[in-house]
């Protein structure tokens, strides 16, 4: 049982204030990050769409006026009157059909520029600022369009003094070109527009100079500080001639900021003074940028009041958490002191549980004594039964050799005795001698194999071992319904272990299949050896009844078989496979009843420098 719970300390009640004020400070910082990045990433969205509405209202009202050069290109009066410049009637035709045409299509002024830049006809002729007569060569627009066949321009008019856009194409005649005709369009109509939104926008050119705005202030102005020599520049390029170039920035400065651009307003105005928003709009087409201002306080504010509710939410969250974990704490108290009567009562019977623990400890104890005492005399038994088995085999073989080794040198002086005499006797001999020889074959194979080895590390062709191993146990199972076959490869399948060993466990898998197969007329046992690049495998397969999955998983302990009485001891496959395991390798066992069984046996292959050949003459 726990302890008695215990008022809390000083020290644990700061430690518990610290933790709360650290979780709502946590809390609000993290409350105003994110209402101040998802109200950036908001007014970001609504710029960009009405900076989109802006472009395309300035798009559609140039768009316009652009099929006005190519009428008055076509246009016969204006033709005539390129062709004879000379001609005041052609020339006030010009005139009038220009009037015309600039009052329909409500342009501010149309005029036509001779070869050699001079205006000789304008839809203002009869004005005291008419272009007649004016030359233009040194404008941009009238040289773009003499080299390229159309120009598109913002500047301040030489004559009028009004900014304006021109748009102007070349006129061709049959020998090279006539003139230019030049359309300008007053764009303050879409300034006012523009104004009337409420939004803080401007079009600033290639030069950063404010063209268009809602800030009346804003025009002829750059939007960062600009130095001397550059407005030298600006003056030589006559873009805005006669308008004095402010060179004092509109902001103080421009820096990016949470993904968007942070500007800081350089202005007279309160309401303009202070950080805002930069959201930027190319226009390619013209050279131009198209900004909008959005203020910053608006998006702080709102920050800051989800900032407040999420502070207070998450304080009023913890307060109702500690006053429920007080209530615990004077329920566990209750708890605890109804528990001490019992604990009482326990304490006085733990001398009997002790009691009864130990005698259970002690039985138990006994229990595993008497299970290793059983299990080292099985071990001894199984050990005494080993070793009479390898003397009775290393025995038979001795005995049996010696006999075998006599007869055969008999047999062989009897058939040079009988050369010469009756055919059938001699060929008696050779098969008396033929047998003799397949003994002797077989008592040295079971000498060898019931020599106690004491080298483990031979680097041997598990192949070759193979081939011993159906030999000898072709001499052992003399049935001629019963096929053996191997396929390996062609190379030598070198590994690390005692050959004699692995030819035992071989002799042992080919006799079990032979054994499991007694009676059927297509037996078969299958080996096969290959190689899979770290170790050689070879398995042991027959097409026998297959093995009872009853015993499969204890098929490789002591003295267990599927064998009828009498006919083995069950110490075969246990004797493999510590066989196996000594020379690092695994053996396994696969069956399904009425399918036979299948033996593999897994071996690391030798570290050698290149493949052996084999030749098992």
């Amino acid at each position: 049982m726990a302890g008695r719970t215990t008022p809390l300390s000083p020290y644990q009640r700061l430690l518990i204030a610290v933790g709360c004020a650290v979780i709502v400070l946590t809390s609000c910082l993290l409350a105003y990050e994110i209402a101040l990045q998802s109200g950036i990433a908001a007014a970001h969205d609504i710029s960009e769409r009405r900076l989109q509405i802006f472009d395309r209202m300035l798009e559609a009202n140039i768009e316009r006026y652009h099929y006005l050069p190519t009428t008055l290109a076509q246009a016969s009066e204006i033709r005539d009157v390129l062709a004879n410049p000379g001609d005041d009637a052609l020339r006030a035709r010009a005139n009038g059909f220009l009037s015309n045409m600039g009052g329909t299509a409500a342009a501010e002024e149309l005029f036509i520029v001779d070869v050699t830049g001079r205006a000789i006809a304008a839809s203002n002729w009869w004005t005291h600022q008419s272009m007649v007569g004016r030359h233009y060569a040194e404008r941009p627009y009238f040289q773009e369009a003499m080299f390229d066949g159309a120009a598109k321009y913002y500047a301040v008019g030489i004559t009028t003094g009004v900014p304006g856009y021109f748009i102007a194409n070349r006129i061709d005649g049959p020998d090279g070109p006539l003139g230019v005709a030049v359309v300008k369009i007053n764009l303050g109509e879409i300034e006012a527009v523009w104004w009337r939104s409420g939004e803080l926008i401007g079009i600033f050119d290639s030069n950063d100079v404010g063209i268009l705005s809602t800030r009346p202030d804003w025009r002829y102005r750059t939007l960062v500080d600009t130095h001397p020599s550059g407005l030298e520049t600006l003056a030589r390029d006559q873009r805005y001639l006669g308008v004095a170039i402010n060179g004092e920035g509109i902001v103080q400065s421009i820096e990016p900021w949470r993904g968007a651009e942070l500007a800081v307003l350089r202005s007279g105005d309160s309401e303009i003074n202070g950080e805002f928003m930069v959201d930027r709009l190319r226009m390619p087409l013209h050279g131009w940028s198209l900004l909008s201002f959005v203020p910053l306080g608006p998006i702080s504010n709102w920050a800051w009041t989800a900032t407040f509710f999420v502070g207070v939410a998450v304080s009023a969250i913890l307060l109702a958490a500690m006053l429920f974990m007080q209530r615990q704490r004077l329920i566990r108290a209750r708890l605890e002191d109804h528990d001490q009567l019992e604990q009482r009562v326990l304490l006085r019977t733990s001398e009997l549980q002790e009691a009864n623990s130990r005698l259970a400890g002690e039985i138990v104890e006994r229990q595993e004594a008497e299970k290793a005492r059983q299990a080292a005399q099985q071990g001894l038994v199984q050990a005494a039964k080993l070793a009479t088995l390898g003397q009775a085999l290393a025995g038979v073989a001795h005995e049996v050799s010696q006999p075998i080794a006599a007869l055969r040198t008999q047999t062989a002086s009897a058939k040079l005795l009988a050369r010469g005499k009756v055919p059938e006797l001699a060929d008696l001999f050779g098969s008396m001698e033929g047998v003799i020889g397949r003994l002797v074959a077989l008592t040295g194979h079971l000498k060898t194999f019931a020599r106690k080895e004491t080298e483990i590390s031979i680097q041997s062709d598990i192949v070759h071992i193979a081939h011993n191993a159906i030999e000898l146990a072709s001499h052992f199972r003399d049935d001629p319904s019963l096929a053996i076959t191997l396929e390996a490869p062609q190379h030598a399948l070198i590994v690390t272990g005692n050959p004699i060993h692995i030819e035992q466990v071989l002799v042992n898998l080919i006799s079990n299949a032979a054994d499991a197969m007694a009676g059927l007329e297509d037996a078969t046992i299958k080996i096969t050896a290959c190689d899979t690049g770290q170790h050689a495998v070879i398995t042991v397969a027959d097409n026998g009844s297959g093995i009872d999955p009853a015993v499969i998983d204890t098929l490789f302990d002591p003295f267990v078989t599927t064998k009828e009485p009498g006919r083995g001891l069950g110490l075969g496959l246990s004797i493999s496979y510590g066989l196996i395991r000594e020379m690092g390798g695994r053996i396994e066992v696969a069956s399904r009843p009425g399918e036979g069984a299948t033996f593999t046996i897994t071996l690391p292959l030798a570290q050698i420098a290149t493949p052996q050949s084999r030749d098992f003459a």
